[in-house]
């Protein structure tokens, strides 16, 4: 067995040490290590309870609200406080809003990129790949930027700011919606899953979560191997073989 030290990586929010145990050229074991402390533990010590809501979403700028969430339940466990189900029901439209722009950030954002880089200009893909997701310039970085940014004012209306989200409380959510608000939410709603739906998956939505297994997903992305983003990343993960990066056995 051979161990590879990776890092640092520091795209986000610190840096953070990826060690690898290979054995026979497959990954056997992978361990992440934070190396930047950042002490949000000591900060809260000798505070009031209340004020973790504001402290605690100041850890990450991308995920704020699910900081937010954690430290809501946190107290409400703390206090005893059962939310009641409308106001369970606003905070997990919050955290669901910003959940649902995360899975964008990171593939169009963090990960896909990495394809248009230089290290890949073999492939046979690597063309479309720099033209759809070379950083700042590729075509659909763009689209999925704009997507993004329209996504995200479903929370100005559901939590009143993002990041930093103040309103979500031990007891839900402190941004009561009114009957106007909630016609602009669907509106929104049906311009994100056109979003989805032309542009990532290049299917109906139901098309896509009908996929029961691997065999089927595969089946899929046969029909139009370049239609879509999720079809054009699998290309590339067959290409690549990116399959054999997984561990050979499972952490248990």
């Amino acid at each position: 067995m051979s161990r590879l030290l990776v890092g640092p990586f520091n795209r986000v929010e610190g840096d953070l040490e990826v060690a690898l145990d290979v054995v026979d050229g497959r990954v056997a074991s992978a361990r992440v290590n934070a190396t930047m402390y950042r002490g949000f533990e000591q900060i809260l010590q000798g505070k009031a309870p209340h004020d973790a809501l504001v402290f605690v979403p100041r850890i990450c700028g991308i995920c704020s609200v699910s900081q937010s969430v954690a430290a809501a339940r946190a107290l409400a466990d703390l206090g005893g406080v059962t939310p009641p189900p409308n106001g369970q029901h606003a905070s997990n439209l919050i955290l669901a809003t910003e959940n649902l722009a995360d899975h964008l950030t990171h593939f169009y954002l963090f990960f896909m990129p990495d394809f248009a880089r230089p290290v890949y200009a073999d492939r046979p893909w690597h063309a479309e790949a720099v033209r759809r997701f070379a950083p700042d310039t590729g075509e659909q970085v763009r689209a999925a930027t704009a997507a993004r940014q329209r996504w995200f004012t479903l929370l100005g209306t559901l939590g009143g700011k993002w990041p930093h989200t103040q309103s979500v409380e031990p007891g839900g959510s402190t941004r009561a919606i009114d009957a106007v608000e909630r016609v602009r939410l669907l509106a929104k709603v049906r311009e994100f899953r056109s979003f989805l739906e032309h542009q990532l998956f290049a299917a109906p939505l139901e098309a896509v979560a009908a996929l029961e297994n691997e065999a089927a997903l595969w089946d899929w992305h046969a029909q139009a191997p370049l239609s879509g983003d999720l079809r054009f990343f699998l290309t590339l993960v067959r290409d690549l073989q990116l399959a054999r990066s997984a561990p050979a056995r499972a952490v248990t």
